[in-house]
């Protein structure tokens, strides 16, 4: 008897340890993708300046030029 009340509780153990490491997973993506898209998002600051030609998109004129240089400002 002993020994069967020893296995449920043992793998009771597992599967509440499994359970919380697949929940911790879960968030720790969640909260992943949400810094990865905060990076990502564009800021509103539509100041850019082109120069060149070369193989890069210009988002002002929609051509492919060298160098692409955005201004930042903590200024509307």
């Amino acid at each position: 008897m002993k020994k069967l009340v020893f296995f449920l509780f043992l793998c009771t153990v597992v599967y509440l340890t499994a359970k919380r490491s697949t929940n911790h997973n879960i968030t720790f993506n969640t909260l992943l993708n949400y810094n990865i898209e905060a990076l990502a998002a564009d800021e509103g600051l539509n100041v850019y300046h082109c120069f060149g030609t070369g193989s890069v998109d210009c988002p002002v004129v929609h051509t492919k030029v060298k160098y692409v240089a955005g201004g930042y400002s903590l200024e509307k």
